[in-house]
């Protein structure tokens, strides 16, 4: 018996919160006033909404709003592999990104922020709506939602695998109508590709950090996010919400300004500083299999970079080479590769010069003597049987060429 007085004890918070004399509501002017917020009233549900305009942009050299406004900057290969030359117009993007109550996804999570940036007039303006209390979802999806047109071009940061996905089935679950849009870029995929080898990772706080050069601060971490919003529900107190809200603005924000180093980079050869951009630049190309531009764009690289690249780097480029024909240089990279290097990474180079030698140069008893060098390497199984049924190949050829010179 008394177990179960404790355990309604414990429901007691659930009931009476303390520090709370009245509704949830009561306490919203207060946590607006201290976000610069509006109350939202109507439809029977109460949400907050926040509306900053920028009119520079900050930690970047792109400050200007007109240059993120640029015709002809944006097209969709860069965001989309092996996609066309189609001219995207940025001022569709309408940037997005929520906090939510759980990290995994699931139908019992639900988003509790949605901010979206977008261009207005000469600013950048960041809309921002904070859901007060569950039984406000209905409206504060409707709102959110009212953003979103057919003519929009959602771009988010992981937005199709998780935020997208968790908004549609938050409207199910209301029973309300999913929006059409015109578009959905998800700039985390040609980010990754071209600037995951800056940092320890291609999160966006990483980008900041070393593609923007900007550090937060005191921020927030993500993982406490969802938590902190329970301790909201709980006390009704103002807690750690604004700094959900900057944490929130400041991800609009560089969203924004890593989508548009995005068309910077893969255009602009002079700003190649590094040779880890260069390799994430070549991998870019690569993957949508543009070489002969790749080829054009290294040509016009500072001198030196290209030489600092990793051995996978490296031969990414040499693909690119023998593609449109380039056979020298190709062979001069695998060669080096092979000589000046070890390990795993030099796999690749090994076999590219093995195929070239006994294909193309004719020179059996060369490739023999490298495919002997690569089963002494630790490989797969399937890499193995594919190396012995090229070593009988060559050993054949090897003899006939013994044959023909007696």
């Amino acid at each position: 018996m008394s177990k179960k007085i404790d355990r309604l004890k414990t429901l007691d918070r659930f009931i009476e919160l303390p520090g709370d004399t009245g509704t949830a509501e009561d306490n919203l002017p207060l946590l607006s006033e201290l976000i610069g917020a509006e109350v939202i009233d109507r439809e029977g549900g109460r949400v907050l909404r926040i509306i900053d305009d920028i009119h520079l942009f900050p930690y970047s050299e792109i400050k200007d709003i007109d240059d993120h406004l640029q015709p002809n900057l944006y097209r969709r290969w860069h965001f989309t592999t092996r996609g066309g030359e189609e001219i995207l117009d940025p001022t569709s993007f309408l940037f997005f990104d929520t906090e939510t109550t759980g990290l995994s996804g699931g139908a019992g999570i639900l988003a509790f922020l949605i901010g979206f940036g977008f261009f207005h007039k000469n600013c950048f303006r960041v809309v921002q709506y904070f859901l007060p209390d569950y039984p406000d979802e209905e409206l504060f999806l409707n709102l959110a939602m009212s953003h979103i047109t057919p003519e929009t071009s959602l771009v988010s940061y992981n937005g199709k695998s998780y935020d997208w996905p968790l908004l549609k089935n938050r409207l199910t679950l209301n029973r309300m109508d999913i929006p059409e849009y015109g578009d959905h870029l998800d700039s985390l995929h040609p980010a990754r590709s071209l600037f995951g080898k800056l940092g320890e990772d291609a999160s966006l706080i990483s980008m900041e950090k070393n593609l923007l050069s900007f550090d937060r601060g005191e921020d927030i971490p993500g993982y406490l996010i969802p938590s902190k919003y329970f301790d909201y529900l709980y006390d009704r107190q103002p807690g750690k919400i604004p700094e959900i809200i900057r944490h929130n603005r400041l991800d609009i924000i560089s969203l924004a300004l890593v989508t548009r180093y995005i068309p910077e980079i893969i255009t602009r050869p002079e700003l190649i500083n590094r040779a880890t951009l260069l390799e994430g630049v070549i991998n870019h190309y690569y993957r949508n299999k543009r070489y002969q531009e790749l080829i054009h764009f290294i040509e016009r690289v500072t001198p030196g970079y290209i030489e600092e690249c990793s051995a996978v780097g490296l031969l990414k480029y040499s693909l690119a080479l023998k593609t449109i024909g380039q056979l020298e240089p190709a062979r001069q990279i695998w060669a080096e590769v092979a000589r000046s290097s070890s390990g795993q990474s030099i796999y690749g180079h090994l076999l590219e010069l093995a195929k070239d030698q006994e294909h193309r140069q004719k020179q059996p008893e060369a490739a023999l003597e490298t495919v002997d060098l690569l089963l002494s390497m630790t490989v797969t199984p399937s890499r193995k049987k594919a190396l012995i049924h090229r070593r009988r190949r060559l050993i054949g050829k090897s003899a006939k060429t013994d044959s023909k010179s007696l």
